[in-house]
C-alpha cells in the first residue's frame, strides 16, 4: 500500500487526546453543608483512581476514529500486480509471449530483464490458459507453442541464449497475428518484450490484430545508454617488390553524448597483434584508426578490437585479408603487329585490385586450350580466326566468359559473325576538323558509373580520327558514341557471358586514347565488368546466406576438382561454424549456408588438394549497434492502431497511469473516512450514555 500524502501521518499524535481525557483526575467525595467555612483550612482531595482508564471501548473508539481519519487524509492506494489482475478475469486465455532476442538484447542487462519479465507472463498462465512462447530476432522461432503448462515455458525462458540476429518486429507481430487468429479461446493476449529498436522497425506496416486481442508492449530499453562500435573496415592495396601490401582502416562509431579519448584499437591477425592505435572521437561522431601496411599472400583471419563497454559485441570486426585474385586475359593481335598491344599490356600490368595477368598470342597460335582458365578475352583488331578457336571462343564466352572486340582494319571472323555487337560497316575517316569526340557516354552503366561527376574524368579531350561503322542490333545496347551519332561501344550479352566491341583501335593509329589521363581506369573498369570480377568478400553480415557453390566453382575452373570437365563433378565439403556445428555441403549436400553466428566459418572441400579451408567472416549488423529506442506506445500504436503498452515494472493496463489516477481509481480514502465518522458518532452515544449512567450513580 502507497500513500499520496503520507504527511497527514504527523497527525497521528492527536491519538494521545483520548488517552490523556481517559487520564483526567476525577474527584468522587460527599459535600458536607456547614454554616460558616471561614475557619476551616482547605485541603486538596487526592484520587487513588487517578491514573487508571475507566473505559477501553470508549478509548478504543475515539483513538480508531482519529487513525481512520487521518489515513483517510493520507489518500492511500494499492499497487496491484496487473499480470495477476490480468489473469484474475473471468475466460481462459490465450497468451502469446514475443520474446526479442537480437544482437542488442545484449547490451547491459537487457536480456536478464527480458527473461524476468516473460518469466512474469508465464506465471499468469493456468486453468485452461494456453500459453505460446516465441523468440524472434531477424527471424521467428516458435519454442513452446499452446501449453497451458507454465513450467514448461519457463524452462524453455530459462535456457534461452541470446543470437547473433538483427532486430525485425514484422515477423514476430505477423506471428502472433496467426496464433491468435486460430485460437478459439475467449480472450486472446499478446506480449512483446524488446528494446525497441528504431531500426527494427523499418516498415511501419498495421498488424491486424483479431478482433479483442490485445497486444502488450514491455519495453526494457534503457533511458540512456552508450556504445562505442567497430562497422568496417577498408583496404588499400599497393604492390611492392612483387608481393601485395594491404593497409587497413577501421571505421569506428561513438553513440554516446560524451567523447571518447585516447581509445586503445587494437589489429590482430590470425591471433597475434600486429598494431595498436590510440583515437580519440567527439560524442555521437566517428573516427578512424589506420593500421601499417601488411604483406597478403594467403588468406588471414583479422579482427579490430576497440576498448569495452556494455555491448561487447560489436566492440570487434572480423575480416579475412585474401590476396587479390590475378585476372587471367588473353590478347590476340594479328601476326605481325608486334606494337598493338603495347598500351594494352602495359595499362593491364599496372593494375593491383584486381592484378591483371596478360599473354598475348597471333591467331595462328590460338588452340581451343588457349582459352582454359582465362576469365577475359581481348581480340586487338586481330585476323580472322581458325574454326575451332572461333567455337571454342563461343563455348568461352558462353559460359561467362568475356570478349572485348577491337574493331580496327581487320575483322576477327569470316562469314557469320554471331559474337560481334551489331553488324559492321567500312571504316569513317574524320581527320579532316580535328577529328571526332565522344558525344554520349552511358554512365549508368558499371563500366562509366565512376566517371559520371564531372571531376571524375572529362572524355572531351579524347580525338578520334578514324573508327569503323557499326550498326547494333535491337538487342544489343550501345554504351558511348561519337559526336555523329555513330555507335563507339556497344554490348551484348551471349549465354552468360557478356561482348563489348570498340570501333576504334587502342593505339595511336586512329585515335590519341591511349595517351589521355582516361584510358587506364576505363579499360580497368571494362576488364573488370567482362571477367565478372568481384573483390573477394572480406566480411558478411549475420543472417546473410553464403553460396558454397562460388568457392566450389573457383575450385573447378583452376583444375582442383577432378578431370576438369567443368562443373561436371563438383567437389563437397562441410562448413564448420563458429559454435562448431557442421554442416555438408556441395554435392548431395546443400548448396546455401545461413550465416547465424557472429565470427569465422571454416568452409572445408574434398577434393581441393591441398586447398587450406575458405575462411568466412561474420559480424554483426551494424544497425544493432544503435540502441536508439522507439518509446513503447509509440510503437503499439503504429502497429496496431491503439496503444496498450508497458515498460518493465509498470502497469500493463495504462503505462501512462500516476500514482494520483490508480488513487482515484480505488478510493479507499472514502471507506475510511466513512467509518472514522461512524465511528465517532458510535463513540458519541456510548458516550452520552456512560455519563447519564455515571450522573444516575452519582445522585443516589
Amino acid at each position: 500500500m502507497a500513500f499520496l500524502a503520507p504527511l497527514f501521518f504527523a497527525g497521528l499524535a492527536a491519538v494521545a487526546i483520548p488517552v490523556l481525557v481517559h487520564l483526567i483526575q476525577r474527584e468522587r467525595k460527599n459535600v458536607v453543608e456547614f454554616p460558616s467555612l471561614m475557619f476551616i483550612r482547605k485541603i486538596p482531595y487526592q484520587s487513588v483512581e487517578r491514573r487508571r482508564i475507566h473505559n477501553w471501548l470508549l478509548l478504543l473508539m475515539r483513538a480508531g476514529a482519529m487513525i481512520m481519519l487521518i489515513a483517510a487524509f493520507s489518500r492511500p492506494f494499492l499497487h496491484v500486480d496487473p499480470l495477476q489482475a490480468a489473469a484474475a478475469r473471468s475466460g481462459a486465455r490465450e497468451v502469446v509471449i514475443l520474446l526479442d532476442r537480437s544482437a542488442s538484447m545484449g547490451y547491459g542487462d537487457h536480456w536478464t530483464r527480458a527473461q524476468a519479465e516473460a518469466r512474469k507472463i508465464a506465471a499468469t498462465i493456468h486453468g485452461e490458459d494456453r500459453g505460446t512462447l516465441v523468440m524472434f530476432g531477424t527471424g521467428v522461432e516458435e519454442v513452446v507453442r499452446a501449453t497451458g503448462d507454465a513450467s514448461r515455458i519457463d524452462a524453455a525462458i530459462g535456457a534461452a541464449t541470446l543470437s547473433s540476429d538483427g532486430t525485425r518486429y514484422a515477423p514476430a507481430l505477423r506471428t502472433a497475428q496467426s496464433l491468435l487468429s486460430r485460437s478459439s479461446l475467449p480472450r486472446k493476449e499478446a506480449y512483446i518484450i524488446s528494446d525497441f529498436q528504431k531500426t527494427g522497425w523499418e516498415r511501419q506496416e498495421e498488424i491486424k490484430m483479431p478482433e479483442g486481442a490485445e497486444l502488450k508492449a514491455v519495453s526494457v530499453a534503457s533511458l540512456e545508454s552508450s556504445n562505442l562500435a567497430v562497422t568496417s573496415v577498408r583496404f588499400q592495396r599497393e604492390a611492392f617488390s612483387g608481393e601485395e601490401r594491404v593497409m587497413v582502416t577501421a571505421a569506428l562509431t561513438n553513440r554516446s553524448a560524451d567523447a571518447v579519448k585516447n581509445l586503445p584499437v587494437k589489429f590482430e591477425i590470425d591471433g597475434r597483434l600486429i598494431d595498436t592505435r590510440s583515437v580519440n572521437i567527439g560524442p555521437n561522431a566517428t573516427g578512424t584508426a589506420t593500421f601499417p601496411a601488411v604483406t597478403v599472400a594467403a588468406p588471414m583471419r583479422a579482427v579490430v578490437h576497440a576498448g569495452s563497454d556494455a555491448m561487447a559485441k560489436d566492440n570487434e570486426f572480423n575480416f579475412v585479408m585474401t590476396p587479390s585474385r590475378p585476372v587471367s586475359v588473353l590478347i590476340i593481335q594479328a601476326d605481325g603487329a608486334t606494337n598493338d598491344s603495347l598500351y594494352l599490356t602495359t595499362a593491364l600490368s599496372i593494375g593491383v585490385a584486381p592484378p591483371f595477368k596478360a599473354d598475348v598470342l597471333t591467331p595462328t597460335r590460338v588452340t581451343p586450350s588457349s582459352f582454359d582458365k582465362r576469365s577475359l578475352v581481348i581480340l586487338n583488331n586481330p585476323a580472322a580466326l581458325s574454326t575451332q578457336a572461333a567455337e571454342a571462343l563461343g563455348r568461352f564466352v558462353n559460359q561467362g566468359g568475356g570478349l572485348f572486340v577491337v574493331l580496327g582494319d581487320r575483322l576477327p571472323w569470316n562469314g557469320d559473325m554471331p559474337l560481334l555487337p551489331g553488324k559492321p560497316g567500312g571504316p569513317v575517316d574524320r581527320l579532316t576538323g580535328g577529328g571526332g569526340t565522344l558525344g554520349y557516354i552511358d554512365h549508368s552503366h558499371p563500366i562509366f558509373d565512376e566517371f559520371k561527376e564531372p571531376r571524375n574524368g572529362n572524355f572531351s579531350t579524347v580525338r578520334l580520327y578514324k573508327y569503323r561503322s557499326l550498326t547494333p542490333a535491337p538487342t544489343d545496347k550501345v554504351l558511348a558514341r561519337y559526336d555523329d551519332g555513330a555507335a563507339a561501344m556497344v554490348e551484348r550479352t551471349v549465354g552468360s557471358g557478356h561482348v563489348i566491341a570498340f570501333t576504334s583501335t587502342m593505339n595511336n593509329d586512329w585515335n590519341n586514347f591511349p595517351t589521355q589521363p582516361l584510358f587506364l581506369p576505363t579499360l580497368h573498369e571494362t576488364a573488370r565488368y567482362l571477367a565478372q570480377y568481384s573483390e573477394p568478400e572480406a566480411w558478411y553480415t549475420v543472417g546473410r546466406m553464403l553460396d558454397v557453390s562460388v568457392p566450389i566453382a573457383a575450385i573447378v575452373r583452376e583444375g582442383g576438382a577432378g578431370d576438369g570437365q567443368g562443373a561436371a563433378r563438383k567437389p563437397s565439403g562441410v562448413v564448420m561454424a563458429p559454435s562448431g556445428s557442421q554442416v555438408t555441403v556441395g554435392e548431395g549436400g546443400l548448396q546455401a549456408v545461413e550465416l547465424a553466428e557472429q565470427g569465422f566459418y571454416s568452409v572445408r572441400l574434398q577434393g581441393a588438394g591441398e586447398r587450406r579451408p575458405f575462411q568466412v567472416a561474420v559480424n554483426l549488423d551494424p544497425a544493432e549497434s544503435d540502441l536508439t529506442p522507439l518509446p513503447a506506445a509509440e510503437f503499439v500504436a503504429t502497429a496496431t492502431g491503439h496503444a496498450a503498452v508497458t515498460s518493465a515494472g509498470q502497469s500493463l493496463e495504462n503505462p501512462e497511469m500516476t500514482p494520483e489516477d490508480v488513487e482515484k481509481k480505488q478510493g479507499i480514502w472514502w471507506y475510511l473516512f466513512a467509518a472514522g465518522a461512524a465511528l465517532l458518532l458510535s463513540e458519541a452515544v456510548l458516550a452520552n450514555r456512560l455519563s447519564k449512567r455515571f450522573g444516575a450513580a452519582f445522585s443516589a
